[in-house]
């Protein structure tokens, strides 16, 4: 990758990245602190947890716990925001980046207040949309608040982006950072070649008696409402007997999966549990397409992976998935909420020959290389930061 050479004047400046938990970095943005810390001092600050002392050894950075928790405490927030503060007034860093809501507000309040010269906020998707009455008018105000306090907001797609200006949320510039999403996948790792994958998968189907020649569906996600479990319950049900469906992520609590929905799911023997998965290779690497049947995604970054692991993807055609799919070429795309659209898209792939699949395989993961390697996304972040650094830089000058 080619970098410029002045990296000991940037080396010197200090970049906080936020999350609102450890999973978003040790997943998602797994490998990015890393490889900016050649190039800035990168901190991280998320909420304690299990993860945190793996985090920091994985990245090699120095990182900090806050408590964030999800969902609106206002009490909780205000304790959140100070210890933030006492944070920031501590690391006097130049940029301050965060992800996810909670994150968000916790530190472009603090980083307002304590006068940061860069604070960037990245949505990587909009809760507002879905939810109704004063619930939605206050998720609003609150993504308003954000934009208000940072000097730079990122949308994590186009869909996020005219959201953000539909709703009124913000009259800021908006920029999508390249062809969107937040990490980029490295497509020597999501490989469907490599023998040690291969290898795993097939030990995989062996563990869930899934015959070879059986048609395999996936899902890459936490199981909450928002995903659409509920029409991937009602859909799946209807397919013959030969398909089996694949299930990778965790129970999420807080939006739990409705009780009628993972009763059907569990009470039938082709459909599998896997929980959250550190590795999902090999889950891919034994199924034939991808289903992401949600109601809202920023960017998902399951359609990446699956793409690069030569899946085609069933998704909802909504912000993210409709900006990686293309109906017919590398997927299929369904109204959201719809059991029968969903089902009738599965049961197309199902009923596709072989050669057609493989091909819509081939495509999938030719777009992926050409518009999400991560190495070239790493090359765009750290140009990003550099030139907020410099706009900053020529503002004060002025």
């Amino acid at each position: 990758m080619n970098m410029d050479n002045d990296t000991g004047v940037d080396r010197k400046r200090r970049l906080l990245i936020v999350t609102t938990v450890p999973g978003t970095l040790t997943t998602i943005l797994r490998n990015q602190p890393r490889f900016l810390n050649n190039y800035f001092s990168v901190v991280l600050a998320t909420s304690p947890g299990r993860d945190i002392e793996k985090l920091r050894e994985n990245e090699g950075v120095e990182t900090h716990a806050v408590t964030m928790c999800r969902g609106i405490n206002p009490l909780s927030d205000l304790v959140s925001i100070f210890k933030m503060i006492l944070l920031l007034r501590k690391l006097s860093p130049t940029i301050i980046h965060s992800y996810t809501p909670k994150a968000g507000l916790v530190s472009m309040l603090a980083g307002w207040v304590c006068r940061i010269p860069v604070r960037i906020h990245t949505f990587t998707g909009l809760i507002f949309p879905t939810q109704k009455g004063f619930k939605q008018k206050l998720l609003i105000w609150v993504d308003r608040l954000i934009c208000l306090c940072a000097t730079r907001v990122v949308p994590e797609g186009r869909g996020v982006k005219e959201d953000l200006h539909r709703f009124g949320i913000t009259h800021k510039e908006l920029q999508v950072i390249g062809h969107g999403n937040i990490a980029g996948v490295d497509t020597d790792y999501f490989s469907p070649d490599l023998p040690d994958v291969l290898s795993h998968a097939l030990v995989l189907k062996r563990q869930l008696s899934i015959d070879n020649s059986a048609f395999v569906f996936c899902f890459v996600g936490r199981l909450n409402r928002d995903k659409g479990i509920s029409e991937l319950s009602c859909a799946f049900s209807g397919l013959p007997d030969g398909t089996h469906l694949i299930l990778v992520g965790a129970h999420d609590e807080a939006a739990p999966v409705d009780a009628t929905s993972m009763a059907l799911l569990q009470s039938t023997p082709r459909v599998h549990f896997l929980g959250f998965q550190q590795d999902i290779r090999p889950a891919l690497a034994c199924s034939d397409v991808l289903i992401l049947p949600s109601y809202r995604e920023g960017f998902p970054n399951s359609i990446l992976q699956a793409g690069a692991m030569r899946l085609p993807v069933i998704a909802t055609d909504i912000s993210g998935c409709n900006e990686v799919i293309e109906p017919n070429v590398n997927g299929w795309l369904v109204k959201p909420g719809s059991a029968d659209a969903l089902s009738s898209a599965m049961l197309s792939s199902l009923h596709l020959n072989e050669m057609k699949l493989k091909e819509m395989g081939c495509q999938a993961r030719a777009c992926i290389q050409s518009r999400f390697e991560q190495r070239e996304h790493l090359s765009r972040m750290l140009n990003f930061y550099r030139n907020e650094i410099s706009t900053s830089q020529a503002s004060v000058s002025v």
